[in-house]
């Protein structure tokens, strides 16, 4: 029987490999001959290298019924290994400054990359361990020491000091639980809001006893929502204050909003002004990305138009999660042998306004009369000079100051942001939509 099957199997083998790449026609044999032999459950897939091979078994035959390819493009989630696209020379700078214990305030709106380089180059350090604390929307002093605290404790299990973790956040009375079903940790600790500045200041200088015991690399994520708790200069002058005596432990301030960023970074007056390397992360580079993208659609028996890429960007989507977010959309409008063009991406688009169509007219729906007719003038407009005749003509708000304040409310929601001088929709697809209907 064993014979049967395995010339069966190899007849399937050479025609799997005209419809697919795989790497060895012995590698495949063996996945496929290992699953066949320790269940005949049909039908069943085998998966190889992000291709799925769909068989279905019998005591006399085995029959390939499908050959489908895993869709190569990755996006909302951090990167590494082959889905990520490399960027040298930032990588090389932050290696650097990790290694000299230098701080470094890496800049750049979401999705652009900036979590899936700190994370991939931090983690690449030899002895280190790394600490990631993200601070989206943190609202009080109190919760700053919360995750970090929270942040260690966790890191301390993964990595086996979790005994010294909890003896130097004994103060904070941290209990530890597990979630039954994936196992997945759960701190508490217990802050009294009374006491918040000065158990901040303690949970920081436990950081350093702890690096002392175990090295750390100290990553502060959305770093810039320090500036919403009450008393933000007061809670960024004790944090520069104990992390200017940190000596070899290296910190990354990692922000998506620029102008706060800047602020703290950059202004004379604040606590933290000229305290760290300051890295302005932007979209890859056009030709680098264009080869690393086609080469994944190649990888699926997909052509890329030569303008594809142009198409793209002509619709203002340049942002890394946000072209790779497109792409994984053109990948499933298209099959092997086709071309993707600029047809390909309409579909594509379609794809993504199903997916996201609801969230975009809570959105709307939210917003009040002169707010709307902001923001699709800022899309129409491309989001210069928002007190041009132009831009009250499109909109039909003809005061200065109303724009102001409902271009403003749209910042603070994260609607819009305002890179150098120009406003930009936050969602590239977001503004795609909008510009496609007809709200004024």
């Amino acid at each position: 029987m064993g014979i049967i099957f395995f010339r069966m199997i190899k007849f399937l083998i050479g025609k799997a490999c005209k419809l697919v790449p795989v790497p060895t026609e012995t590698k495949f044999f063996c996945v496929v001959f290992q699953t066949i032999a320790s269940r005949i459950v049909t039908p069943f897939s085998v998966t190889l290298n992000g291709v799925v091979f769909w068989l279905d078994c019998t005591l006399l035959s085995v029959t390939l019924i499908g050959v489908t390819m895993k869709n190569p493009f990755t996006f909302g989630r951090v990167v590494d290994g082959k889905d990520y696209c490399p960027r040298p020379e930032q990588e090389a700078l932050l290696t650097q400054s990790i290694r000299s214990g230098h701080n470094v305030a890496v800049i750049g709106q979401r999705r652009v990359g900036k979590t899936s380089i700190i994370l991939r180059t931090a983690n690449a350090q030899p002895g280190a361990h790394l600490l990631y604390v993200d601070l989206l929307a943190v609202n009080t002093v109190a919760e700053i020491g919360e995750r970090i605290g929270r942040a260690y404790i966790k890191l301390g299990h993964v990595n086996g000091f979790l005994q010294n973790a909890m003896k130097l956040f004994a103060k904070l009375r941290p209990s530890l639980s597990f979630d039954p079903l994936t196992g997945t940790p759960s701190v508490g600790l217990s802050v009294e809001r009374s006491q918040s500045m000065q158990t901040l200041e303690d949970v920081l200088d436990q950081l350093l006893e702890g690096h002392k015991r175990d090295p750390l690399v100290v990553v502060f994520d959305e770093f810039q929502d320090v500036l919403r708790v009450e008393d933000p200069q007061k809670a960024l002058a004790l944090m520069r204050g104990k992390i200017q005596h940190h000596g070899d432990l290296p910190y990354i301030f990692s922000g998506s909003i620029r102008n706060k960023m800047r602020t703290i970074f950059n202004d004379p007056d604040s606590a933290f002004f000229k305290s760290a390397i300051t890295l302005e992360l932007e979209p890859l580079n056009v030709e680098q990305f264009e080869s690393f993208l086609r080469k994944h659609f190649e990888s699926g028996k997909r052509t890329t138009d030569p303008d594809l890429f142009q198409n793209i960007a002509d619709l203002g989507i340049q942002i890394t999660g946000d072209v790779q977010q497109l792409c994984w959309a053109l990948w499933e409008a298209s099959e092997p042998g086709d071309i993707v063009d600029k047809n390909t991406i309409t579909k594509a688009l379609e794809r993504i306004f199903t997916l996201e169509r609801i969230s975009y007219e809570d959105t709307v729906s939210e917003l009040t009369d002169v707010q709307r007719r902001c923001l699709v003038s800022l899309v129409k407009t491309g989001g210069q000079s928002i007190h041009s005749k132009l831009f009250k003509e499109t909109s039909g708000v003809a005061q200065s100051s109303s724009i102001t304040k409902a271009v403003n409310r749209l910042v603070e929601r994260r609607i819009v942001y305002k890179h150098r001088k120009t406003y930009q929709a936050a969602n590239p697809f977001f503004a795609v939509w909008l510009s496609q209907k007809e709200y004024l």
